[in-house]
């Protein structure tokens, strides 16, 4: 036995070793790290603070940004003399035109960037009449934008046809803005279902042209003094076309949006057997 233990590098417990488990290594703790605050002598070092929580330290030369913890002298010295080297020694005054001109260069970028209210609105409006005509998401870009801007050209000056130049509406920019459209009518149409408490649905179910299954269902409610059909939601089936996996869409949807079964008067089908099955169906 001892010459098992010696083979194994182990010592016999003769009762004296201490059998205490190790301690536990303690756990990163956030609140324990030591936040830099930024110094006003570090612009002569060439950098400036950030505007983000906790505040960095950016180059005003480059707009290389240094991590909270590396905010320190040494860290900005070494970075000025091998990055730039040929401003080393420089007067603080040198910087704060430096910075100066990096502010005015960001305030530039972000002003072409940026899309006026106006442009968006208009793009809004292209994309809905582009999804209700069930157009192609290209024709914004190539016929309808270059129309608008022909006839401005004719009709009034170059400046307005130059302003419409600005308009978003490329193909992807079209496909986002009817998503948007879309989710914003199906969140207003759930939000007066939620008032009125009382809706009827109507369901089909069906294959598109690549031959994926599908499940349509509209939705009838009260809006004021007037009643309202819309399309709630359109949505592929993943698995099989049975009652119950149309269910479970339906519900899935019901119970995101906040929308109870109790208020539903009634329910009518296409006449399909998953929907009108007495046993397995839908209805059932």
């Amino acid at each position: 036995m001892d010459r098992f233990l010696i083979r194994n590098n182990k010592k016999p417990n003769d009762g004296t070793q201490n059998s205490e488990p190790a301690p536990k290594k303690k756990k990163y703790d956030e609140s324990s790290v030591k936040v830099r605050r930024y110094l006003s002598e570090y612009l002569g070092l060439g950098f400036s603070a950030t505007k983000s929580d906790p505040v960095n330290a950016q180059c005003v030369l480059c707009g290389q940004v240094l991590a909270n913890s590396s905010m320190k002298p040494a860290h900005m010295n070494r970075h000025l003399s091998t990055v730039h080297p040929s401003h080393v020694g420089k007067p603080i005054e040198f910087f704060k035109r430096k910075q100066e001109a990096f502010a005015s260069n960001c305030l530039e970028i972000a002003k072409v960037a940026s899309v006026s209210s106006k442009a968006l609105r208009a793009s809004y409006a292209v994309s809905y009449l582009v999804a209700k005509q069930k157009k192609p998401h290209t024709i914004a870009e190539c016929l309808i934008l270059t129309a608008l801007v022909k006839v401005s050209e004719i009709m009034f000056d170059t400046k307005t046809a130059t302003a419409l130049q600005s308009i978003p509406v490329s193909n992807n920019t079209i496909s986002r803005r009817i998503e948007d459209i879309a989710s914003d009518i199906v969140m207003q149409v759930i939000e007066q279902i939620k008032l009125t408490k009382m809706f009827a649905l109507q369901l089909d179910e069906s294959t598109d042209v690549s031959g994926e299954a599908q499940v349509i269902v509209f939705v009838r409610y009260q809006d004021c003094s007037d009643i309202r059909e819309n399309i709630l939601f359109c949505q592929n089936l993943q698995s099989r076309t049975t009652g119950e996996e149309l269910f479970k869409v339906i519900d899935k949807f019901f119970a995101e949006g906040g929308i109870l079964w109790d208020w539903c008067l009634s329910v009518c089908s296409d006449g399909a057997a998953a929907l009108t099955g007495k046993n397995n169906g839908l209805m059932a």
